[in-house]
């Protein structure tokens, strides 16, 4: 029977509660959502302002060791193309005019720290030209160059936090890198941040108008909002959930290391490539579309089989990144916004994969209804005593992308250039980027104080081997997915 001719069946006692009940619940649902974000800064969000929440947890971090270059965040392009260096570099300081979290710093104020806009920054901008080496030696050279660019740090109390550097490796041919703290960004702020500065690099190049209007809003009005915002019952409520998500389920996933984990992190790090290729690719996919879940959701089911038949632990959390721009006006804004989620996933039973992938469904849609949570403020909920020697809460994360190899701005084509800095951030970090002809490819960083190299590429070797068998035969149990025993 259809709600409809249900509710033709009431009597007119009957509809008029059901109508007052709906009302209810449609003012309960309306009350849970975030107020609009409203403009208190001025056009060019110039001031002294609070730091967000996750700022914070950076800033300090900052403090216990500034030299640390882990939080650089980087996104770096093999440019093709007649390009114009003056208006390119005139693009990147009108970037650099439009949005305030690119012209902050952190100074202390009696001893706390301010996150400073200045009205405008001095643009670290360095042009390399290395057309003078031998042709066959310059691409090379080239990604050494960005690589060498990346280890610089920054002064979090000084700025600025953002740098750019372009490396000419012929006339037609460049690469191109910027460098931001990550108390300034994040992945959607880079892609805000690059289709902005090619729009403006056209209209530079061409003698037209600026394409792009002036923000709405700037990051210290969300920084405003955020601290009104997690400051009373929201802060309550959102506590009380994440108590009940996680009860049970241990915060510590003690992957089986190499070496004994050191008492505080250095975040030493390595990287391993993974590539599944495209047709299991399409098998994944396809599976998701049968079972009504996302490609995240079967990447992290996946992950879970992964990490039970390394760990035996049937209990996981694995995390993963939020946008955590919980209001349309906020879409557009370039600033640090990113927060961790954890995904809470009960595997006891011995389960099949298809009902795994249940269980992951209704973990990942139940974390959902309260990921915009600052994981720092998440964090001191459950984990109030930290643990320096490694991450409070997850320590695995998976990252799953839209992949885009190649675009093309105007007359400019452009490849990005994959760059690892030496550095993690977890124990264990899947980035996974989705491409429709390549499959999932990315870099998979591990902390190298605990873990070796050939440790990581056979737990890759064995997730391969999961992601056939699931693929192929999705019911499965855990017990009969392949184990590290079948890799040599």
């Amino acid at each position: 029977m259809s709600v409809a001719e249900r509710l033709s069946t009431l009597t007119p006692e009957q509809r008029a509660l059901f109508e007052v009940l709906r009302r209810k619940q449609q003012e309960a649902t309306i009350a849970r959502q975030p107020p609009p974000v409203r403009r208190v800064t001025g056009p060019s969000g110039a001031g002294d302002w609070p730091l967000s929440i996750d700022q914070e947890r950076l800033w300090r971090l900052h403090q216990e060791n500034p030299a640390l270059v882990s939080w650089n965040v980087d996104a770096a392009s093999h440019m093709w193309g007649a390009l114009d260096i003056p208006a390119f570099a005139g693009a990147l300081r009108e970037l650099i005019r439009r949005h305030a979290a690119f012209r902050a710093s952190f100074p202390r104020v009696d001893g706390r720290p301010v996150q400073r806009v200045a009205e405008e920054v001095e643009l670290d901008f360095g042009l390399i030209d290395l057309t003078a080496l031998p042709a066959g030696r310059r691409e090379a050279e080239g990604r050494r160059t960005l690589f060498d660019r990346t280890r610089a740090p920054f002064d979090l109390e000084r700025g600025p936090l953002i740098r750019a550097a372009l490396v000419r490796l012929a006339e037609r041919e460049h690469f191109w890198l910027l460098t931001v703290h990550h108390t300034a960004t994040d992945w959607i702020t880079f892609q805000i941040a690059f289709q902005e500065l090619m729009a403006l690099y056209e209209a530079a190049r061409t003698g037209a108008p600026s394409p792009c209007p002036e923000p709405a809003l700037h990051f210290p009005d969300f920084v405003l909002w955020e601290r009104e915002r997690w400051s009373g019952e929201a802060l309550r409520e959102y506590a009380d959930f994440w108590r009940r998500e996680l009860a049970g389920f241990p915060l510590v996933l003690d992957l089986p290391g190499d070496r004994p984990r050191p008492r505080r992190q250095s975040q030493r790090g390595g990287m391993v490539p993974f590539r599944s290729g495209p047709e299991l690719a399409a098998g994944l996919r396809a599976l998701a579309r049968r079972e009504g879940v996302t490609v995240f959701m079967a990447l992290l089911a996946a992950t879970d089989a992964l990490l039970f038949r390394i760990t035996g632990q049937e209990r996981l959390v694995v995390g993963s990144n939020s946008a955590n721009r919980p209001r349309p006006e906020l879409e557009t804004v370039v600033g640090f916004f990113l927060t961790q989620v954890p995904f809470a996933v009960d595997l006891s039973g011995d389960p099949t994969f298809r009902e795994l992938l249940a269980r992951v469904k209704r973990a990942t849609l139940s974390a959902y209804t309260h990921q915009s949570m600052p994981f720092d403020k998440l964090a001191e909920t459950l984990a109030p005593e930290p643990d320096p020697g490694r991450n409070p809460v997850v320590q695995v994360l998976l990252l799953v992308l839209n992949g885009q190899s190649h675009r093309k701005d105007g007359e400019i084509d452009s490849e990005a250039v994959p760059l690892f800095d030496g550095n993690a951030r977890w124990d264990l970090m899947l980035g996974l980027y989705d491409y429709e002809d390549l499959g999932f490819s990315g870099p998979v960083e591990h902390n190298a104080d605990i873990l070796d190299r050939a440790t990581v590429e056979r737990w890759l070797g064995l997730f391969r081997l999961l992601l056939e068998r699931v693929v192929a035969d999705p019911d499965a149990r855990l017990s009969e997915l392949p184990s590290l025993a079948e890799i040599p």
